[in-house]
């Protein structure tokens, strides 16, 4: 479903966490996969709300037209709000249906008009102002989205699928304060929805409230399901908010759903954090036989080596994690801590 509070892009390449790691970058505004039905925002459902009662108001050629939506057949929906729209060009429920039909069919430019022609002549179908907000965020265009999303408040102040693309659009020109408000208009009527309390959450992060910032990240996490992805991005946020305990709760999670060199680098880093040494070296080792080309996993290991008074063993490991990456910021300091750890070595007896 295409609201804004599920098609809140996720950044799915993380930074490693704990507090070592850089702060977290921006998650990307808001990408658009079409919206077969109006949802349900409250509810959580993906039946229709508002949108069902105006389809039942488009005529016949509607009702057959969400039939074959919710079928997946575009194709057959397109036909039946072409036919829909040849008996009465202003009606609005075709036009905001065509306008999902041709946004499932790849045709984005006529999906915007078709959504401009719903808003004008059903303003009540506030799923079109969601809808043709979503299209404007996924092109940077902060000034349309905000300029529709407006426009649908004033119809539905309170719906939080506006809010929410209210907040991405402010997000984006940078009103960082007005964004925090709106996600949490958003956030007191959805609840629990992880995608949302994720975005608002890394904002909050981004604004300096580790505190608050963690307690939304949780409150993703409880609802995150198996969603692998935001799993592994509510762990490195979690960490990087210092909820260590909880970074690691959430990629235990992810890498149960599918192991990964760089889920077991992050989730080392978060038990290094909490002075379980033992098993940050387990994850740091399982991540260089995961990938043993990975540099980051060697350098880390090489850092718990060393830490442990095993000098020789950690230079082999910084020697590694420099030749997979020789130019990067990692792979030059490796360089560093590869020959600081052979002077070590020689100063110990080689060991």
């Amino acid at each position: 479903m295409k609201a804004a509070l599920a098609s809140i892009a996720l950044a799915v390449v993380l930074s490693a966490c704990g507090s070592s790691t850089p702060s977290p970058s921006s998650p990307p505004p808001a990408s658009t996969s079409a919206t077969p039905l109006p949802p349900s925002m409250a509810g959580g459902s993906s039946s229709p709300s508002s949108g069902s009662s105006a389809a039942e108001k488009g005529g016949p050629e509607v009702d057959r037209a969400v039939a074959a939506i919710k079928a997946g057949d575009f194709r057959s929906a397109k036909g039946a709000l072409e036919q829909a729209l040849h008996k009465n060009a202003k009606n609005g429920a075709a036009a905001y249906y065509m306008g999902v039909v041709l946004e499932n069919l790849g045709d984005k430019p006529g999906a915007e008009l078709k959504y401009k022609d719903a808003m004008t002549y059903a303003p009540e179908i506030a799923e079109a102002a969601v809808n043709l907000g979503a299209l404007y965020l996924d092109q940077s265009k902060w000034d349309e989205a905000i300029g529709v999303t407006q426009k649908g408040l004033a119809k539905r102040p309170d719906d939080p699928a506006l809010h929410a693309n209210m907040a991405v659009a402010l997000r984006g020109k940078g009103d960082k304060d007005g964004a925090l408000a709106e996600y949490e208009k958003a956030v007191k009527v959805v609840g629990d929805n992880p995608e949302l309390r994720f975005a608002y959450g890394s904002l909050l992060l981004e604004v300096g409230n580790k505190a608050k910032a963690a307690a939304e990240l949780k409150a993703a996490l409880s609802s995150a399901g198996s969603n692998r992805a935001l799993l592994a991005s509510i762990g490195r946020l979690l960490g990087t908010a210092g909820a260590y305990a909880d970074c690691v709760s959430a990629l235990d999670k992810a890498i149960s759903a599918g192991d990964d060199p760089e889920l077991r680098v992050r989730r080392g880093l978060c038990r290094h954090s909490m002075k379980d040494e033992a098993g940050a070296k387990s994850d740091f080792e399982a991540a260089t036989k995961l990938d043993p080309k990975f540099g980051p996993a060697h350098y880390y290991l090489g850092e718990a080596l060393l830490a442990s008074g095993q000098a020789a063993q950690a230079a082999k490991e910084f020697d590694a994690a420099a030749s997979h990456a020789p130019q990067s910021e990692l792979g030059k300091k490796a360089k560093d801590q590869a020959e600081a750890a052979r002077k070590q070595a020689k100063r110990s007896g080689g060991r």
